[in-house]
């Protein structure tokens, strides 16, 4: 329906006016009416007409201020004056505000039919011009993203050359010095509560790439997209390995409360994108094809070992309790699984996160071994030496040569 607003000193007028014609075969509906221009201008800001009768000589404010203040409120808002006034100076201001149409008291119906008529189709025509252009802004903002998707999958797999990368991340207006990667793959009989089977896959990945982007709303400029093999990855700028284990449990965390889904995810921080992304990428990819390759109940002791690494009382009988199996069933799984025991795959990881906070100059060694859970640098040395094959100083120097 097509709004109508009235304003006229004369209530009488008003009455006229709002039964001259048969508005609801014209698709009108009279939603209000004023007799002084301040109380119209309320009405008509809070109403938002889409056609107005509006009388010039009107109290404390006139017709002809009050279209001057209703351009910025309803500029697409059809003004019909009506005045007694035949006087040349109002015509041509009323014409100058770009006023619809000028009729004079008494009104003559053939004329207002005319006016009436045109006016609603005008109105008719700029809702259809108006939805066109929306629709069209929404074909190209969903153009625009599988443009965007398109590049996005073709610069991680390695499919472009640096000049189109360049090109392509100044277009999206993606500018990364480093960045942080995470690629996200689902297992469908991996599930979690009652909501574990009722995913379909399409469905599942729609969800999680929107609970994904509100995550990490705070970070600018961030993607999040679909890949070809049903992962979903996610860029963000980020210069420091820290934050995204941080950001790696709350997914999971996340994630799992809203989707019933266990999630294996696998990250790396990029220092120069446009280069490493594609085989950073398949690296990740590659990492996760082998996770899934893992019994589910393996996965979750792996995982959960991963999430309390730097507990220094983390144990096996706390692992298959958090997990549901016994200890002795648990050790036996991770040996023929992962090839390792307990400790040892719990020092693995350890000396893992550690080589990663060694990238951070500003931790001394024996910060590092707190962190990740060792009671005495010299037992962390221990394992370390064990495991890399020279001490965490010599390693830290041979890393600044």
């Amino acid at each position: 329906m097509i709004k109508l607003f009235i304003a006229d000193d004369e209530p009488k007028i008003v009455r006229g006016l709002k039964k001259s014609l048969n508005w609801e075969e014209w698709g009108i509906q009279v939603v209000g009416e004023a007799h002084d221009g301040e109380t119209a201008f309320e009405m008509a800001v809070e109403l938002k007409p889409d056609l107005l009768f509006l009388d010039i000589n009107m109290p404390f404010l006139n017709g002809l201020e009050l279209i001057k203040k209703l351009r910025d409120e309803l500029p697409s808002s059809i003004v019909i004056v009506i005045s007694g006034h035949d006087e040349f100076s109002y015509a041509q201001e009323a014409i100058r505000l770009n006023v619809f149409e000028y009729l004079l008291k008494p009104v003559n119906f053939d004329d207002l039919r005319r006016v009436v008529t045109k006016a609603t189709k005008l109105l008719e025509e700029s809702r259809k011009k108006n939805q066109f252009v929306q629709w069209a802004n929404e074909q190209l903002e969903e153009n625009a993203d599988l443009v965007r998707n398109s590049f996005l999958c073709k610069w991680v797999k390695g499919k472009l050359v640096k000049e189109e990368i360049y090109e392509q991340l100044r277009y999206f207006r993606l500018d990364w010095d480093k960045a942080g990667v995470f690629v996200f793959k689902f297992r469908m009989k991996v599930a979690e509560g009652s909501l574990g089977e009722a995913w379909d896959m399409d469905l599942l990945l729609f969800s999680i790439k929107n609970i994904i982007e509100e995550l990490l709303s705070s970070y600018a400029p961030h993607v999040v997209f679909p890949d070809e093999k049903n992962h979903i990855v996610a860029i963000i700028p980020m210069g420091e390995i820290e934050p995204m284990y941080q950001l790696i449990k709350k997914f999971e965390e996340v994630i799992e409360k809203l989707t019933g889904k266990k999630v294996m995810i696998a990250k790396q921080l990029v220092e120069q994108p446009v280069f490493e992304m594609a085989n950073v990428y398949n690296k990740l990819v590659e990492a996760l094809n082998e996770q899934s390759m893992i019994m589910p109940v393996v996965l979750l002791a792996k995982r959960y070992i991963e999430r309390y690494y730097y507990k220094q009382d983390l144990n096996l009988q706390e692992v298959a309790q958090a997990v549901n199996v016994s200890p002795t069933y648990l050790s036996r799984l991770l040996k023929e699984e992962l090839g390792a025991s307990f400790i040892d795959y719990l020092t693995k990881v350890r000396i893992q996160y550690a080589i990663e906070f060694m990238g951070n100059p500003s931790y001394k060694i024996y910060e590092i071994a707190d962190k990740v859970g060792y009671s005495t640098q010299h037992y962390f040395s221990t394992a370390f030496k064990k495991v890399v094959g020279m001490s965490p100083s010599n390693y830290v120097k041979e890393g600044a040569r």
